[in-house]
């Protein structure tokens, strides 16, 4: 990235975009569109899409949903802006914690969530990982929580 190249935050609607750089980041992705998204953010480069989150709505619950960074742009507190934006929108719904299903749990450990434990109460959807050709092969996701 050079100095005339600063990323850009914002929110996004092109889940088309998302979903393709959730595939690139190495996410399981259901066929079809992306379901649910109340609320997409996007880090850009010009036109270049090289971040995205998005809040999430299904089984009557939110959660944080679609977090993804350019292997290239890792590591630079992208990730971190965009969880952040994610907040700010569910502070804004009244939702008082933010749940999400964690591949990476030393990052989201990082910015304040915790790990929940198997027996400790949470919105169904969650368990969905269970279900994943990837669950414990490839991807050993954990389930966090941050009070809000």
């Amino acid at each position: 990235m050079s100095d005339n190249e600063l990323p850009m935050t914002r929110r996004t609607h092109d889940l088309d975009a998302v979903r393709t750089l959730c595939v690139q980041a190495g996410l399981d992705m259901q066929d079809g569109p992306l379901e649910g998204v109340v609320v997409a953010y996007g880090t850009y480069i010009g036109d270049r899409l090289i971040g995205c989150a998005t809040l999430q709505f299904a089984d009557g619950s939110h959660f944080l949903e679609y977090v993804a960074v350019d292997a290239s742009f890792r590591n630079r507190g992208i990730g971190a802006v965009l969880v952040a934006k994610i907040e700010e929108e569910a502070r804004s719904r009244g939702m008082s914690e933010l749940w999400a299903k964690a591949r990476s749990p030393g990052f989201y450990e990082r910015i304040g969530f915790r790990i929940t434990s198997d027996d400790e109460p949470r919105p169904k959807s969650l368990d969905t990982c269970r279900d994943c050709p990837q669950f414990r092969k490839s991807c050993f996701p954990e389930i966090v929580v941050k009070r809000l």
